[in-house]
């Protein structure tokens, strides 16, 4: 009796277990689970193992049938009944903050270790019975569970699978939005995704060494352009090709065609605020344009006659003159740039100037002139002047005398200090006198062969000797202005190269390039030789005397014999009257 009694305690105890576990399988939606315990391997279960895998590196732990299902029932948010399969598994979660998976369908998880942790920890909480369903039902992520936040993201974590195994992870991408670039998570690889589709119709513009190659000037490529800036604003008619950064322009530029002396016009644009229909000039008989764009820039060259960019109509432009930077490079790299120039600025400052001028130095304010036809240049072919703050200043004509007009004559370099004056005004005209005689007037042109005047703006006061303040032209100004670091406003006309951090244009300028002999004396004189061509002897030529022909010696010319002439026989009677 007692034997039996026993064995009933013992099956009724059997049974109760049962029967919790059974609640525990159906609560969790265990079918799968239960078909894993009898060793059941479903095709729908061997999909999901194959298919739903969670990246890991070399983590080899295995997780537990019921730590499995537990992950896909909190990522569902509710109970689930029958099989679970591959495809529920990846589609169960609808929090938009899900971690993407790559087309095998493995998970690009930022932190393997800390999603496995916290599967193992919730399965635990689950199986001891401590969280019942409506907790389960009621939780938003793995981390709520656990008490645990990723550390490296608050991403929620994609389902565990119910792979019992944790397989070495497939090559799996994610992108950063920020840089739009994609980088393979286990080679560290990366892929560059542009953020604009490169324009196939336009060509690349290369560079500017490549259209100028043999550049002897000390400005180098700025002294191609008529404005060469980070900035420009252009608020006036500007006669003169530009590079710049960034264009804010609300009107025409481009240089005018006087006489058809250019074979080509350049111009760079890398980045555009505003751009005028009216902008750039039409090409000549004998001339071409070449304008390049920024790769941010948008091109629409479907039209051949008229591109469009950045959605404007460009009028004196065809589709064929348009290029544009590609692959990250860029046509001027104005960092690079800039550093030469501003390197110069500070340099040409320093130098041992051939005169100094203050405003005391000249006799008659009114007619204040700067003679520079007995000075002696350096081995450069340079003659520097230095001049105080207050000689532009004052709101008198200037006069620049004895300027060569050949194109290979000297160069004079005033060097104005600013003192610190970070609103700097330059109330003089000047005027140009040249050592023929002759004077010039501020216009358009495209004979720049007379322009060997440069102003260098510094400031003394500065520990770079650069000027970088604003410097304001208000009076008709010409020569070509270098101020590297500082914003120039022309206010009046100026003729020359404006090379500024920042130009903006409030008056009419005209184009007129600095030329520079810094290296025209060490140019190989050209052979004689080559300019020798012999005549050849039986050429005659027009205008000289015929020389008679040699004779050769030996062969002398016989004279012939004369014979006598015999007399007529008179007639009788006839007489011969005399003449």
């Amino acid at each position: 009796m007692m034997e039996r009694k026993r064995t009933h305690f013992k099956m009724y105890k059997i049974g109760r277990r049962w029967a919790f576990a059974c609640a525990v399988i159906l609560t969790l939606g265990g079918t799968t689970l239960a078909a894993r315990a009898d060793g059941t391997a479903t095709s729908s279960a061997e999909s999901t193992s194959s298919s739903s895998v969670v990246e890991s590196g070399s983590d080899s732990s295995t997780l537990s049938p019921s730590n499995a299902s537990a992950e896909s029932k909190i990522e569902s948010g509710g109970n689930q009944t029958g099989t679970t399969t591959a495809s529920s598994t990846s589609e169960s979660s609808s929090d938009s903050n899900q971690a993407p998976t790559d087309k095998s369908g493995s998970v690009s998880d930022a932190d393997d270790s800390s999603n496995a942790s916290s599967t193992n920890t919730q399965s635990t909480t689950n199986a001891s019975g401590t969280n019942n369903t409506n907790d389960i039902n009621n939780t938003n992520d793995t981390s709520d569970v656990t008490g645990a936040t990723d550390s490296k993201s608050n991403q929620q974590q994609t389902p565990v699978a119910t792979s019992l195994k944790l397989a070495a992870p497939a090559a799996t991408s994610t992108q950063d939005p920020a840089s739009g670039s994609a980088s393979d998570t286990n080679t560290g690889a990366s892929t560059t995704s542009a953020t604009k589709t490169e324009n196939s119709a336009v060509s690349d513009g290369g560079t500017v060494e490549e259209d100028y190659p043999d550049l002897h000037n000390m400005l180098g490529v700025s002294s191609q352009f008529h404005i060469f800036a980070r900035e420009a604003e252009l608020n006036a008619h500007t006669n003169g090709n530009i590079a710049v950064g960034t264009l804010s322009g609300n009107v025409n530029f481009g240089t005018n065609i006087i006489e058809e002396l250019l074979d080509k016009d350049i111009s760079y644009i890398q980045n555009i605020n505003k751009i005028a229909s009216s902008s750039f000039v039409s090409a000549g008989d004998t001339r071409s344009n070449k304008v390049i764009f920024g790769e941010n820039v948008d091109i629409d060259v479907s039209n051949p006659n008229r591109p469009k960019v950045n959605g404007i109509d460009i009028d004196h432009l065809l589709a064929s003159e348009v290029y544009q930077d590609k692959n990250g490079n860029v046509y001027i790299d104005f960092d690079k740039e800039f550093a030469k120039l501003e390197q110069l600025s500070g340099s040409l400052s320093k130098q041992n100037p051939h005169v100094n001028y203050t405003s005391n130095d000249f006799e008659d304010m009114n007619n204040r002139v700067i003679d520079v036809s007995d000075l002696q240049p350096d081995e450069n072919g340079h003659i520097i002047v230095n001049l105080s703050a207050d000689v532009l200043a004052t709101s008198t004509p200037l006069t620049i005398k004895g300027l060569s007009a050949d194109k290979d004559g000297n160069t004079v370099i005033i060097n104005v200090d600013t003192a610190g004056n970070q609103d700097y005004h330059v109330n003089s005209q000047i005027k140009v006198i040249y050592d023929d005689g002759t004077d010039r007037n501020n216009q358009e042109t495209e004979d720049f062969g007379d322009n060997h005047l440069l102003w260098n703006f510094y400031d003394a006061t500065a520990s770079d000797q650069l000027a970088s303040g604003v410097i304001s032209i208000d009076r008709p100004f010409q020569g070509s202005v270098l101020a590297p670091k500082a914003e120039v406003v022309a206010n009046q006309n100026v003729d020359g190269n404006i090379i500024a951090n920042k130009v903006v244009v409030n008056a009419e300028t005209h184009r007129w390039d600095l030329q520079d002999n810094v290296d025209n004396e060490k140019d190989p004189d050209p052979d004689p030789a080559e300019f020798e061509k012999p005549v050849h002897p039986t050429i005659t030529i027009p205008g000289l005397p015929e020389e008679p022909e040699p004779e050769t010696p030996g062969e002398t010319e016989e004279p012939e014999p004369e014979t006598p002439e015999e007399p007529e026989p008179e007639t009788p009677g006839e007489t011969e009257e005399p003449e």
